[in-house]
């Protein structure tokens, strides 16, 4: 395993597009705690944002870090200038990229780069000199299996619990009972 900083297999992505276009809108209210998946967006709304981005990169909440907020989007679209957009680079999986991003350490790393007192936000710069033990590229395929199988789990887990909740409900909820 190599030791690197992040800044030296991912980059930041800068693209613009139209102020008002078609795209899924994604802004931080979107992206979910903790959660490596984005389910949240909007379509066909009117917005000033023009920060775009594609399909598998990482949309980090650079607004305050400590709420921990980092998906990987599933499609291409545009976002909040709150947001960094994050590519994988040469010798790091985009597919191990997205858990990288979404881990505890480097949050902690995060919120001691960042600056401001109301609304503290990190800079890509403070990111990128997060440093991470990175095994070869085919360890890395194999570590991003297992964990995009984990995360396959936790998300039929998830739809699980609400069908059994939406059981409870339908058979011993109130019936009859004015709202």
């Amino acid at each position: 395993m190599a030791r690197v900083r992040l800044g030296d297999v991912a980059r930041e992505v800068r693209k613009r597009t139209l102020e008002g276009s078609d795209l899924p809108t994604v802004g931080l209210e979107h992206l979910d705690p903790c959660e490596v998946e984005l389910t949240r967006w909007d379509e066909g709304v009117e917005t000033t944002f023009t920060k775009g981005f594609e399909k598998g990169q990482v949309l980090f909440g650079r607004r305050r870090a400590y709420l921990h907020k980092a998906v990987v989007a599933p499609f291409n679209g545009v976002c909040s200038g709150d947001i960094t957009v994050i590519a994988a680079g040469d010798g790091l999986s985009p597919r191990l990229l997205p858990f990288i991003i979404q881990n505890d350490a480097l949050f902690k790393h995060a919120v001691e780069k960042s600056a401001g007192s109301l609304s503290p936000r990190v800079k890509w710069q403070g990111l990128a000199d997060f440093e991470i033990e990175l095994p070869c590229i085919q360890a890395q395929e194999g570590l991003a299996d297992v964990l995009w199988a984990a995360q396959e789990t936790k998300r039929r887990y998830k739809r699980l619990l609400a069908t059994c909740d939406d059981v409870v409900k339908s058979q011993f909820g109130c019936r009859g009972c004015a709202a």
